[in-house]
């Protein structure tokens, strides 16, 4: 993260336009937003289509107070519409909002407020769709019985409240949760490889001396302890979690897909995913100052 933010800031600050016209038609303004993505449940044109939809459909804007200095993307109207672009890695994103290649780039709310407490060069404005969700799994390859291991340890995380205590203790403050988790260790029981890409800080966080920190490593270090498992982590990159799962680099990732209610288990390619762990609504859009 450390070099995600040094890089970013070492640029020169550009001004961010929040449209331009397309062609000759000087009338339509469109604003292109980043976002880290692999084309596997929706491709960027799908994704532009859905979010355009719900844009020309009424959104909900929201505002945060101080110390967030918040803007908007350009009011509802039928000549202002979203292009998006996919990124395999975050600190990738930012160098392309710093170059001025995208106008904004799209990241969970949690990822907007950690970046927003350590970027002094971006500001945010916040459009939540009313009709966009994304849930967060577990992913892993053809291996249903270890998924459906995890499903009854995430219930009962749920049903004690282990869940909803993490939870808050690691994406309520920014400032909270970077700790690497500890890990329990058992003999004669097999060591899994979850990868970690820190591409979602702080659910998904490497620090700065390279350590996968987190969330996700705080549910995985539990999981590891009902499931009586080894877990080692794995630092990849985000791009790189289909081939890592597939090819067995690694034996764990962490997915998201989008949809209200969507839940799949089974890919075409084999990757089957775990209950979702927690669902997502709200959307921070960081541009530039």
């Amino acid at each position: 993260m450390k070099k995600i933010i040094s890089v970013f800031l070492s640029l020169s600050l550009l001004i961010c336009a929040g449209g331009y016209a397309l062609g000759e038609d000087a009338a339509e303004r469109v604003y292109v937003r980043g976002e880290i993505r692999e084309m596997l449940d929706m491709t960027e044109e799908t994704l532009a289509e859905v979010m355009n939809q719900a844009y020309q459909n009424g959104i909900t804007e929201k505002l945060y107070e101080s110390p967030l200095q918040a803007i908007l993307v350009p009011s509802a109207d039928k000549n202002f519409r979203l292009e998006t672009r996919f990124f395999g890695s975050l600190s990738e994103m930012l160098l392309a909002l710093d170059a001025g290649v995208i106008d904004g780039a799209c990241v969970p709310e949690y990822v907007g407020k950690y970046l927003l407490a350590r970027l002094d060069g971006v500001r945010a404005g916040m459009v939540e769709f009313s009709n966009i969700r994304e849930s967060y799994y577990l992913g892993f390859y053809r291996n249903a019985e270890l998924r459906d291991q995890v499903n009854k340890a995430l219930a009962e995380m749920k049903a004690d409240g282990t869940l909803s205590r993490l939870l808050v203790q690691y994406l309520q403050n920014v400032d909270q949760g970077t700790e690497p988790a500890k890990f329990a260790s058992f003999e004669g029981t097999p060591t899994l490889k979850a990868a970690v890409t820190g591409d979602l800080p702080p659910i998904d966080l490497i620090t700065e001396n390279g350590s996968p920190a987190g969330f996700n490593t705080a549910l995985l270090s539990e999981l590891g302890r009902r499931l009586k498992i080894n877990f080692e982590l794995v630092n990849i990159e985000s791009s790189a979690r289909t081939v890592s799962l597939t090819s067995g680099v690694v034996d764990v990732v962490f997915w998201y897909l989008y949809g209200e209610n969507y839940v799949i288990t089974d890919m075409d390619n084999g990757i089957q995913l775990s209950a979702p762990y927690y669902d997502l609504d709200d959307w921070f859009y960081i541009e530039k100052k």
